[in-house]
């Protein structure tokens, strides 16, 4: 007998609602492997000291970001750094008290909780 298949994690879960439009989904199957191939050239590159294949490198990682960002601005979804960026961010900041600086009558900076 065939279990019934699973619920997806959230991740995948998250990732294909952000990812519903096929537009999005053909950007991105071509511009994830150009970033990760371009990453992947720069030891080559720092081990032959060649200009032209850093030149390469760099023309894939940022040409598959971008092909990344304009999936996600075209379909109108948060891409995915952004999302972990601010999620990070809030994880950072949650229950600090701000220390507030304000001056005394005598001018000095008095901080408080």
């Amino acid at each position: 007998m065939i279990p019934p298949p699973h619920a997806p994690e959230p991740i995948i879960e998250d990732w294909l609602n952000r990812h519903r439009a096929l537009l999005s989904l053909a950007l991105h199957a071509v511009g994830v492997p150009a970033t990760i191939l371009g990453a992947l050239m720069l030891p080559i590159y720092v081990g032959a000291c060649s200009l032209k294949l850093f030149g390469v490198a760099l023309m894939l990682f940022l040409g598959g970001f971008a092909l990344q960002f304009l999936a996600h601005a075209l379909e109108g979804s948060e891409p995915g750094e952004l999302a972990a960026l601010k999620a990070w961010w809030r994880r950072r900041n949650r229950g600090r008290s701000e220390v507030v600086a304000e001056a005394d009558s005598t001018g000095d900076s008095v901080e408080r909780l």
